[in-house]
């Protein structure tokens, strides 16, 4: 078995109980962009632990260069053309 290689690019989605409330239309958006620009294999999504930004939940970050909160579907969007696309 050969290794797999990793993403280039990772989004992270905070773990955290407020972030995990509120994150799945988040989630699901940076899947639907990965999936739809054939990036599935050069960026990954992945959780983090609890940033303590609880009052800015969800709170995402894009390949620890940019952290975010109070993120909603079009904000990840522009992240998305931003960072990764």
């Amino acid at each position: 078995m050969g290794k797999s290689k990793k993403p280039e690019k990772i989004i992270y989605l905070c773990d955290g109980k407020k972030c995990c409330k509120y994150n799945s239309e988040v989630k699901e958006c940076f899947k639907d962009l990965v999936e739809e620009a054939g990036l599935k294999h050069q960026v990954a999504i992945q959780k983090m632990d609890c940033q303590g930004m609880c009052k800015q939940a969800p709170v995402i970050c894009i390949h620890k260069k940019e952290c975010v909160g109070n993120i909603s579907k079009k904000d990840a969007k522009k992240l998305f053309e931003k960072h990764i696309a």
